[in-house]
């Protein structure tokens, strides 16, 4: 009787030690998934956080041709570059340095179409930004707008000999460029040749040439079927120059004078002994 009791109660020792061993394991696997599971949502938190940020500068930003990237609007009408004028004082902006291309404005003016060709250092030792020369005769009107007078020093460019810019060519000398407008009051077409008009010095004189150093686009032209003939009607405007080494220029600088042709001399209608007096002016060029 007494074995079965110490058995009976062994047995109870036994089954009561293995629920509590069960409850302990049990909690503590609970405890272990719970951990992981926290775990794998912090890691994936930040994974979510960082997509997120990646994504708003692509939609909030626009880069333009020059790299600048600009917050705001992804509208890119909007963030594009703006037009320069050439007056921007944006401290930000970049600065374009390069010379201006050559035209009739007071700024494209000054730009140089006789360093091109010849090298060498060319000065512009003079320049005339307003009109200093009209002169009204019968049919034409000649105005002189603008000039300049350019000091070519050290011309080490080759230019061919058939070419007429060469007369400077491996020298020093001057160039003197004046932008010229023709304008024909008449009613009828009319004849003159621009390249008539004179530089007068104390002893010499230099004639003027419409190629030499002109551009093609600044011809000065009077018509499609000649550039000698002038439109009714119209004005034409263009570029005159005259070439001369340093001797001739200081010659004119002495006491320079422009000599403009009266246009009868080329009016076959008009007779020589009606025609009127040409018109020689001050013109300075120092």
């Amino acid at each position: 009787m007494k074995k079965r009791i110490i058995i009976l109660a062994v047995l109870v020792v036994l089954l009561i030690g293995g629920v509590v061993v069960g409850v302990y394991a049990n909690g503590n696997s609970a405890k272990d998934n719970e951990t992981k599971t926290t775990a794998k949502k912090t890691t994936s938190t930040p994974k979510k956080t960082t997509d997120t940020k990646k994504a708003e500068p692509t939609k909030d930003s626009v880069t333009d041709d020059k790299g600048v990237v600009t917050k705001g609007s992804s509208d890119v009408e909007k963030n594009a570059p703006a037009k320069s004028n050439g007056n921007s004082n944006d401290s930000g902006s970049s600065t374009d340095t390069s010379t201006p291309a050559f035209s009739l404005s007071a700024t494209g003016f000054k730009t140089s179409n006789v360093s091109s060709v010849l090298g060498g250092t060319v000065t512009t030792t003079y320049l005339s930004s307003s009109p200093s020369f009209e002169k009204i005769f019968e049919y034409l009107t000649i105005e002189v707008n603008q000039y300049k007078v350019e000091h070519v020093v050290g011309a080490n460019k080759s230019v061919s000999a058939s070419n007429p810019e060469s007369y400077l060519a491996n020298k020093n000398g001057y160039v003197i460029t004046l932008d010229i407008s023709i304008k024909n009051t008449s009613s009828k077409d009319k004849m003159y040749k621009a390249d008539q008009i004179t530089l007068v010095g104390a002893n010499e004189f230099v004639g003027g040439s419409l190629d030499n150093f002109v551009p093609s686009n600044f011809h000065l032209i009077g018509s499609k079927a000649d550039p000698n003939i002038f439109t009714a009607g119209k004005t034409a405007r263009g570029l005159l120059t005259f070439t001369m080494t340093e001797d001739v220029y200081n010659d004119l600088a002495a006491d320079s004078k422009i000599g403009v042709p009266n246009p009868d001399k080329f009016d076959a209608s008009v007779s020589a002994s009606n025609a009127g007096d040409d018109v020689v002016a001050s013109f300075p060029v120092k």
